[in-house]
């Protein structure tokens, strides 16, 4: 994206936005969790507003105390919500 960042949020308004350190958004996006959907001219990254909601998901999972390996399995639908909150609620 060559300068139109309009209708995109900086990693800093992701951040506040979710209540989650500027640390923490680029972490899960270092980590494949969440991806930018583009860079502005200076480089930065741009999410949409979507991308609020997936952090939001990301935080609620890990908050009940699921690890990242589990978490990436069912952004990508590899693994069944509900199944991973039962398993998880049976162990504990």
């Amino acid at each position: 994206m060559s300068g139109d960042v309009a209708g995109y949020l900086t990693t800093g308004e992701l951040a506040r936005c979710a209540a989650v350190t500027v640390r923490t958004v680029r972490w899960y996006s270092d980590q494949g969790l969440l991806s930018p959907c583009c860079r502005s001219a200076a480089g930065y990254r741009l999410y949409a507003c979507e991308a609020l909601a997936r952090l939001e998901l990301i935080r609620t999972l890990r908050e009940v105390g699921l690890d990242l390996p589990v978490i990436k399995k069912v952004l990508a639908r590899e693994v069944n919500l509900a199944d991973v909150a039962a398993t998880h609620a049976d162990a504990l």
